[in-house]
């Protein structure tokens, strides 16, 4: 059978109802006029999911998981930069108001930790699946920078919801075959990995 009968076999079984609940994602966009009058673009997005399948999350403990990894190392350095103009301003107005000298130190410490945490959390794009579950705002420059947005989740959403159905099955051992290919795919195929 080939793979065309199998997703056609597959639709026609979603469309009468024998493959159980469709996971399904939902997005919210919106547009604000930004500074300068420049439009920017915000997207909602939610992931539902049934009973059954929340307590699969909660087993497996998917909603630890990443759901699209990204390289986040150059937010660091702003986050940094707004907990310490934060620690400043809080330290020296807890200081002042206060009038103790510890206060104003413990007290800017919690307020620069805390302006750090939320600029990585609101600006990271590392998605976690829990982000998803709860629901999460991106900020999209561009309608274009929205639509790709949409397409990655989706995708993504998409493989998560295969590796949840996968691991219904994970017992027992399985078998795959790994046929060598021929010479000139093989080089292909090593040279694409790196």
């Amino acid at each position: 059978m080939t793979v065309e009968n199998d997703l056609r076999n597959f639709s026609a079984g979603r469309e009468h109802g024998c493959w159980g609940h469709v996971m399904e994602l939902l997005f919210k966009r919106e547009q604000t006029t930004g500074s300068v009058g420049r439009v920017n673009f915000k997207l909602w997005g939610k992931l539902e999911v049934t009973q059954d399948e929340q307590a699969l999350i909660r087993r497996y403990r998917f909603d630890e998981s990443i759901l699209i990894g990204a390289d986040d190392r150059h937010l660091i350095r702003g986050a940094v930069r707004l907990g310490a103009i934060v620690f400043v301003i809080a330290a020296l107005l807890l200081t002042y108001l206060s009038s103790s000298g510890m206060t104003g130190v413990v007290g800017g410490l919690a307020a620069g930790a805390g302006a750090g945490y939320w600029h990585m959390n609101e600006k990271r794009e590392t998605i976690f699946v829990k982000d998803l579950l709860h629901g999460r705002h991106f900020t999209c420059e561009s309608v274009v920078e929205l639509a790709k947005k949409e397409a990655w989740l989706e995708g993504a959403c998409e493989m998560f919801r295969q590796v949840m159905e996968s691991a219904k099955h994970w017992d027992g051992v399985e078998r795959h075959t790994i046929e060598p290919l021929p010479k000139e795919l093989a080089r292909e195929m090593i040279l694409r990995a790196f």
